[in-house]
């Protein structure tokens, strides 16, 4: 029986030499490379960090950081490396998804069959 932490290391190979991970990666340098697309990323994760910051002390967004970040949302979507960046992400989410949904099925099944032996 193998290692399932070899299949982990297999699995993170596999990821690595998909294009959506290439392509992931070159969305993420040519954001790098470009001044404008960077800084929006950068504001970008640095609101993203506030937000998260405020959800965990229990506070709620000012109309100011809300319009903020709505802003910048409008910036990023008309930045077209940033659209390809998100693109990307989106894709890669996906298979994320798609492998997360696969791993935890026999977890599922385990609850689904307690769930069906109570019902009978």
């Amino acid at each position: 029986m193998a290692n399932i932490y070899d299949t982990i290391n297999d699995l993170e190979k596999e990821i690595r030499e998909q294009d959506v991970y290439k392509g992931l990666l070159e969305a993420m340098q040519a954001v790098a490379n470009d001044e404008e697309a960077n800084k929006l990323y950068n504001d970008f994760r640095g609101l993203q960090g506030e937000i998260q910051m405020k959800v965990q002390m229990g506070q709620e967004m000012s109309e100011d950081e809300i319009k903020k970040a709505q802003q910048l949302q409008k910036d990023m979507e008309a930045n077209d490396i940033i659209s390809q960046l998100l693109d990307k992400e989106k894709e890669l989410n996906q298979l994320i998804e798609d492998i997360n949904v696969a791993v935890t099925r026999p977890i599922r099944e385990v609850y689904q069959a307690a769930n069906e032996t109570k019902e009978n």
